[in-house]
């Protein structure tokens, strides 16, 4: 006797079944693709320049040494170094010791202008609607001692994106009242209190 082949037919269940595992697959596959191709690349750098047609004219070594020198040799400088990392331009200016707040705000604005007689502000720390350019940073201190007192440090930041610089003494408070109740220094009265709620 001969066997008839019969055609076995799937039931619902077992296509729903089939077309579920292979919608869940194709993501899972895709997924394990892009981790393996970023395990295989890892630990190589990323080449290329964040500044590819920007900071034109380029700050060169011989321009920031004679900067440094010139500010180095301004009245109650003791050490100037220039940093000039990425795309921002950093001078760091030790002054002597026993400076007061606004001999420290002049010297750092004397070395702006030593900088903006060297490498012009408006070409080299301005960026237009198609270049970018150099932020400027002039940090001026007398010393560095977070337990003193009497440390001041000026910052002057001319990014850019800005039409013209900011100056700031960051060791002296812009609001003296809101700095001291954050200090706890001041405890509101009954008075006070009665009048806030």
């Amino acid at each position: 006797m001969e066997k008839k082949k019969t055609k076995k037919k799937l039931s619902k269940g077992a296509i729903v079944l089939i077309v579920g595992i292979i919608i869940i697959a194709i993501p899972v596959v895709v997924f394990l693709t892009i981790l393996i191709t970023a395990a295989l690349q890892t630990g190589r750098p990323v080449l290329g320049s964040r500044y590819e047609n920007d900071l034109n004219p380029a700050i060169t070594n011989s321009q920031t040494q004679t900067i440094e020198k010139q500010i180095s040799s301004l009245s109650g400088v003791e050490k100037c170094v220039i940093e000039l990392r990425s795309a921002q331009y950093r001078i760091n200016i030790d002054t002597v010791d026993s400076l007061s707040s606004e001999q420290i705000r002049d010297l750092t604005l004397e070395a702006y202008n030593t900088v903006n007689a060297n490498l012009p502000v408006s070409t080299y720390f301005t960026s237009s609607d198609s270049m970018k350019m150099y932020d400027l940073d002039i940090n001026t201190y007398n010393f560095i001692d977070g337990d003193n007192n009497n440390m001041i440090l000026y910052i002057l930041t001319k990014n850019s994106k800005m039409e013209t610089y900011t100056i700031q003494n960051v060791t002296e408070a812009v609001d003296e009242e809101l700095a001291k109740e954050l200090r706890g220094e001041t405890i509101p009265t009954v008075e006070e209190n009665s009048e806030e709620n």
